[in-house]
């Protein structure tokens, strides 16, 4: 039922995309006369252009979330990497939206360096689309950020990411790690719903376990928990 239901969302989320590809294809094949208005030619290109980016995410994004839920700990790399500088890595990646959102990113990592064992592609992957959902979904200047980790006196690790944007509804929170769930019902925030999909079965593959809590209007925080015999 749940590969059903997957095959039957992804179908859905690229009918849209492939139906605006082909409108546009057919009207430039049809209709010579439009096919020579440059002006309008440029607009169908820079249309198509944009929704080819996002069937190739949507195709990207369901082929991680595929090998991900075939993933365990012992078959992803292991590797010992410094979390601040991965962080930093990610928000290198994207400063150009933090700068847009005027938003501020605030880390609290202790100790410095923070040595984490895993595969550091996915935990970029994880940083990565928490941070960008959270400026997502946030669109109001002034977003305050605070990604953390900290490592308790038994080994236990806890990483998270916190935001005192607009929230997440009560009846939303537990469907939030689904794919394709979209808390926002107004079509405003963009993206292929499969980010913090991602970001849960990333974390599983590492033996351990996200939650989230929220409170509309204050905060929302993402928690990320480790256990110590897991790191190296």
């Amino acid at each position: 039922m749940i590969r059903r239901d997957f095959v039957a969302n992804a179908s859905h989320e690229l009918r849209t995309p492939l139906t605006i590809l082909r409108g546009y294809l057919e009207t430039l094949l049809e209709n010579p006369e439009d096919a020579q208005d440059s002006a309008y030619r440029t607009r169908a290109l820079q249309v198509m252009s944009k929704h080819l980016q996002r069937i190739m995410h949507l195709v990207e994004g369901m082929l991680t979330v595929s090998r991900l839920e075939n993933a365990s700990a012992p078959s992803l790399k292991q590797e010992l990497f410094d979390f601040e500088e991965l962080v930093n890595d990610v928000m290198l990646q994207l400063e150009s939206m933090v700068q847009g959102r005027q938003a501020t990113v605030n880390l609290r990592i202790s100790p410095t360096p923070f040595p984490l064992h895993g595969d550091r592609f996915y935990w970029s992957q994880i940083i990565f689309n928490l941070v960008e959902n959270a400026l997502k979904v946030n669109a109001a200047p002034g977003l305050v950020l605070e990604i953390a980790a900290q490592k308790s006196p038994e080994g236990e690790i806890f990483i998270t990411v916190q935001d005192n944007g607009i929230g997440i509804e009560a009846e939303d929170l537990p469907y939030v790690f689904n794919r394709f769930y979209r808390a926002d019902k107004t079509g405003q925030v963009k993206g292929t719903g499969l980010g913090l999909s991602i970001v849960r079965h990333a974390v599983e593959a590492h033996n351990g376990e996200i939650t989230v809590t929220s409170t509309p209007g204050e905060r929302t925080q993402f928690c990320i928990r480790l256990q110590g015999q897991n790191q190296g």
